[in-house]
């Protein structure tokens, strides 16, 4: 009878080891492609397509990336060139001029140099005040030739002053940068 026993159990082992391996097997079948449905494939498929697409814009954007920094940067020192003074000697000629031009006498001309935490490396930001005296119209002319004009000049407030006769008195307050020689 010992016998008979040891022949089932081996048979058993057997069978138990068949098993197994049929479990492993339909185990990797389902891990593998070929285990996975048509619509899932597709799914996968269309979800590596707009991966790749996502990839190829991302990698255009810095494609030529040199070129790009050297056109931005002769923007900016053209920028820079055309409409930021140097010296403060520039900005009072501009200013002069544009009074000339709009019949304006300009007087109490204050540049003062702000300290800011957020103005860029290379760059003085500056305030001028000044009061403008001449009639309506000649006043109105000056700050639109300030507004139009190449140089970088923003008007921050404008307030009357005064008046005597036909002349008003109009107070300008205006910011700028100055390059600095940094």
């Amino acid at each position: 009878m010992n016998l008979d026993i040891r022949d089932v159990r081996t048979q058993l082992l057997i069978v138990v080891g068949v098993l197994l391996l049929l479990d492993l097997a339909a185990i990797g079948v389902l891990l593998s492609p070929a285990g996975r449905s048509r619509s899932a494939q597709q799914q996968r498929l269309a979800q590596l397509q707009l991966e790749k697409i996502g990839k190829t814009r991302a990698e255009a954007a810095f494609q030529g990336m040199d070129q790009k920094i050297a056109t931005a940067r002769q923007q900016e020192t053209d920028f820079n060139r055309d409409h930021l003074a140097e010296r403060y000697s520039t900005m009072s000629e501009q200013l002069s001029q544009i009074a000339n031009e709009a019949g304006v006498q300009v007087s109490d001309v204050k540049y003062d140099e702000r300290d800011e935490k957020n103005t860029p490396k290379g760059y003085d930001s500056i305030d001028i005040t000044m009061q403008v005296h001449g009639n309506y119209t000649q006043d109105m002319r000056f700050i639109n030739a300030v507004e139009r004009q190449k140089m970088l000049l923003l008007i921050d407030a404008v307030g009357f002053s005064g008046m005597q006769g036909d002349e008003l008195t109009v107070s300008v307050h205006l910011s700028t940068y100055l390059r600095s020689a940094a």
